[in-house]
């Protein structure tokens, strides 16, 4: 996990660790960082309040935007050019400013 004690002892019982606030757990969708508050429970009963950032990254552009084809037709004896078939796929949405 992201929240560990160094240094404790393994032959010890483990400090229990828990999210203050489920609610506070980003979805997955929204990009960015998100500071989650954690308890850590040691056995005798004292507590460790924590944040840990949680980063969610951009999504990525083929999972966010879906090319259009269209057919290339060519009259017979008419080489067909890189730039004909590059031409055919647009993608609709997609930011200029990227």
């Amino acid at each position: 996990g992201a929240v560990t004690v160094p240094d404790y002892p393994s032959e010890k019982e483990q400090p229990v660790i828990t999210v203050d606030n489920p609610d506070q757990l980003p979805d997955g969708n929204t990009p960015g960082t998100t500071e989650v508050d954690v308890t850590v429970t040691y056995p005798d009963g004292t507590k460790d309040h924590v944040k840990v950032p949680v980063t969610v990254g951009e999504e990525a552009d083929n999972d966010a935007y879906d090319p259009n084809v269209e057919e290339v037709n060519k009259d017979h004896g008419t080489p067909t050019t890189e730039e004909d078939v590059t031409g055919a796929v647009t993608v609709p949405d997609y930011p200029s400013e990227k």
